[in-house]
């Protein structure tokens, strides 16, 4: 089963066309699509909703206040995992080893064309597989060049504090896990699997779950900023210092302040 988790808040623009491309790039694939509406102020909910009316694939979970990227995909995938865990009651087989849980962005930006891919190489092993911009042939289109060098930087300084051998995006969300690996990694963390509020907690889960993945592959996709409507919700400065903390917060809790500090 391929389960998609899709954080959303004020996507009203973007999200019925992204939930079409889901749709047909996914046909033949055993599919759920959860979208978690962050407490949208615009008509995500309602448009989420309907489409759920006429597509049994989609369900919608939905929170009273905004709880950020981090809390969202928490909900989503505490949902998937209790789907997991009905669907082998029911089933009285083991828990699928090689499910799914795939993320990317609400705002149609993430192409889906690249999910079958990312799907097929967890069934061949893989336990996380990254769609990278900086990849051989991956590209970005539309981004401005101040958030351009955010996202190569926070790569650049990810990789001397928290280095994973072929990673080069730490920050984009569109990425593929082995369910029972994400899952793994939630019985350990808890809660604390994703603390960061800003778009750090992407770094923040990728760093976490890498401990327990055996094989990460990283795979070049096209990120086409220039579809996104509506104003950014990454705030630079807030986003700039979530990475700092992440750094002190995860080096004091592996090393202690003495042994980071003399490192």
């Amino acid at each position: 089963m391929l389960f998609v988790v899709l954080p959303a808040y004020n996507e009203e623009a973007g999200l019925q066309p992204l939930l079409d491309d889901i749709s047909k790039a996914c046909q033949g694939i055993p599919l759920q699509i959860i979208v978690v509406n962050d407490a949208s102020t615009d008509h995500t909910l309602e448009i989420a909703r309907d489409y759920a009316l006429s597509n049994p694939a989609v369900q919608v979970l939905s929170h009273t206040r905004n709880k950020g990227l981090g809390g969202s995909l928490m909900t989503g995938f505490k949902h998937v995992f209790a789907q997991r865990r009905m669907l082998g009651e029911q089933s009285g087989e083991w828990i699928g080893h090689d499910d799914v849980i795939l993320t990317m962005d609400a705002d149609n930006t993430h192409p889906a064309e690249r999910i079958p891919l990312m799907a097929e190489l967890i069934q061949q092993g893989a336990d996380l597989v990254v769609a990278s911009r900086y990849a051989p042939g991956g590209k970005q289109y539309g981004l401005n060049p101040l958030r351009q060098v955010l996202s190569w930087g926070a790569g650049q300084v990810m990789t001397v504090f928290f280095p994973v051998e072929g990673l080069r995006d730490y920050s984009c969300g569109y990425r593929a896990y082995r369910a029972s690996v994400l899952e793994s990694a939630y019985i350990i963390y808890g809660e604390e699997l994703i603390e960061s509020r800003s778009f750090a907690g992407m770094v923040e889960l990728l760093v976490k779950v890498a401990n327990y993945c055996g094989e990460i592959r990283e795979i070049p996709f096209d990120l086409h900023y220039e579809k996104k409507q509506g104003k950014s919700k990454m705030k630079i400065l807030a986003t700039i210092m979530g990475y700092f903390a992440l750094i002190l917060r995860l080096k004091k809790e592996k090393w202690g302040w003495v042994e980071w500090v003399g490192e």
